[in-house]
């Protein structure tokens, strides 16, 4: 019986906050909308006290304690990464800036209406070709990025 990774489910206690983050800060679209639960490209968010009753089998509506809270980190990625960062930090909590990590890749993040940590980072892609815009050579890139060599050829050679 194959299994297949559909999406994760982020538990929201206030939906119309979590949408109108999720829609107009990160620009995401629905894909459907039902009484609790909202399906985007990859992910969906699903209302506390909906989950509660279709996983635990609780009726009380109000959240008990927190649902997948600081487990996890939603991942994000495009090459606008300061158009981004203007964009999403007035509507979250900053958990950091703007950095770069060791390999090279620049991110920021932050926590959602809901407390839900976000990534927001650079494509890899994207990494190769500003190094490489800086007169770094192939050897120089991977050595830089730690990824593997076929990788940062194949990205520099399209």
């Amino acid at each position: 019986m194959p299994l297949r990774f559909h999406s994760p489910c982020i538990f929201v206690s206030d939906m119309e906050r979590a949408r109108a983050f999720y829609e107009n800060a990160l620009d995401q679209t629905p894909s459907l909308i039902l009484d609790g639960y909202v399906v985007y490209p990859g992910f969906c968010l699903w209302r506390t006290d909906t989950a509660r009753r279709h996983v635990y089998g609780e009726t009380d509506a109000a959240p008990q304690g927190p649902m997948g809270r600081d487990n996890l980190e939603l991942y994000f990625e495009t090459e606008e990464l300061d158009a981004a960062w203007d964009r999403i930090s007035p509507n979250a909590a900053p958990i950091h800036p703007m950095r770069t990590q060791p390999w090279g890749q620049r991110c920021f993040r932050v926590k959602d209406p809901e407390g839900h940590i976000l990534e927001v980072a650079e494509p890899m892609e994207a990494v190769f070709r500003r190094l490489r815009d800086q007169g770094k050579s192939e050897q120089e890139i991977v050595a830089a990025t730690e990824m593997d060599p076929a990788f940062v050829h194949r990205v520099l050679s399209a």
